[in-house]
């Protein structure tokens, strides 16, 4: 016979319910220093979103025509890339009779020719512009060189360096001989005059004696200061009464005299060294050289693009002269041909 086995079912166990962990009892000071660092927290955020995140929000900038119109140019430094052609210190009639004797000298003759010609007229304008840059820029580090820093660099006296003529930075001053073989013989007599008469009470005595001397800073005083009390007295034979009775004051006096008498003298044979000196400094002067050595490449830029133009116009009338010389049906193909 045979068994039957039947299957007797499994007793699922229920799974018995976890127990819920106790509560762990917080200390009340850690409670309160969570506390506080909560407020803290939105303490903070709230000051962070009250600053200005950088975006303006509406209108910030000025609100009248003028205002918006002097703001535009707050962001201008060479005017290469500027809107406008004429920029606010241009004038701009000027401008317009430019573009007036440009397009009258290259006479366009059509549609395409006057673009080109207009094109061209602005970069001119352009470069004008950029040639003015360059020329207020190297004016501008030349102005940094005074007088007194040439007489130091020279190695001359202190009584020099401090009477140092504005000139002595200017290399195209020139002095006429005369003026400095002048110079030289009153140079020499203030040099004897104060080798030989120290200690003169009264100048009337002995200016005879350097009659150079005297008549030339007669005519020096009159000239810087013609107000000033003249050298000699009307009649032309004696000093004046005043500067008899003031030898100390007229002694100051020549003392100015013979250093601008020095510098008539010696300027010329100063002008290489100056020249050499002035040069070596302006090259030096390394960032405003950037700035100068950047308007120069933009200056080039500028030309090539301009003169570019100017070929292109030539080139384009040359074509146009070629085609008009072909016969109609030849002239046709050409043009179909071209395209």
């Amino acid at each position: 016979m045979e068994h039957i086995h039947t299957a007797v079912p499994e007793v699922v166990k229920k799974a018995e319910p976890k127990a819920i962990p106790k509560a762990v009892p917080v200390p009340k000071l850690a409670t309160e220093q969570a506390t506080k660092l909560a407020n803290e927290a939105v303490e903070n955020q709230q000051i962070n979103s009250a600053k200005p995140t950088g975006k303006a929000h509406g209108q910030t900038g000025p609100k009248s025509i003028a205002g918006k119109n002097s703001a535009r140019w707050n962001a201008l430094k060479d005017g290469a890339t500027a809107k406008s052609m004429v920029l606010p210190f241009e004038d701009e009639r000027a401008y317009k009779r430019h573009i007036k004797e440009v397009e009258r000298a290259l006479c366009p003759a059509n549609y395409v020719e006057e673009q080109m010609v207009r094109e061209y007229a602005e970069g001119l304008w352009r470069i004008i512009r950029h040639e003015k840059r360059g020329a207020y820029e190297r004016d501008e580090i030349l102005n940094c060189l005074t007088p007194q820093m040439a007489a130091q660099m020279l190695g001359l006296k202190e009584c020099y360096v401090n009477s140092a003529p504005d000139y002595l930075i200017d290399l195209q001053h020139k002095i006429p001989k005369l003026a400095q073989a002048l110079a030289t013989k009153a140079f020499d007599q203030y040099e004897h005059l104060m080798a030989n008469a120290k200690g003169i009470g009264n100048f009337n005595l002995v200016w005879r004696q350097y009659p150079i001397l005297f008549e030339e800073l007669a005519i020096w005083l009159l000239k810087r200061n013609p107000g000033s009390t003249p050298i000699f007295a009307n009649t032309g034979k004696d000093l004046n009464l005043a500067w008899q009775q003031n030898p100390q004051k007229l002694l100051q006096l020549l003392e100015r005299f013979a250093n601008h008498l020095y510098f008539v003298e010696q300027f010329e044979r100063f002008k290489p060294t100056i020249r050499v000196w002035m040069e070596s400094w302006f090259f030096l002067q390394k960032t405003e050289m950037r700035k100068l050595e950047h308007g120069e490449q933009l200056l080039l830029k500028e030309r090539n693009y301009t003169y570019g133009i100017l070929e292109r116009l030539l080139r384009f009338r040359k074509s146009n002269v070629f085609l008009n010389s072909l016969p109609p049906g030849l002239s046709v193909m050409a043009q179909k041909g071209g395209n």
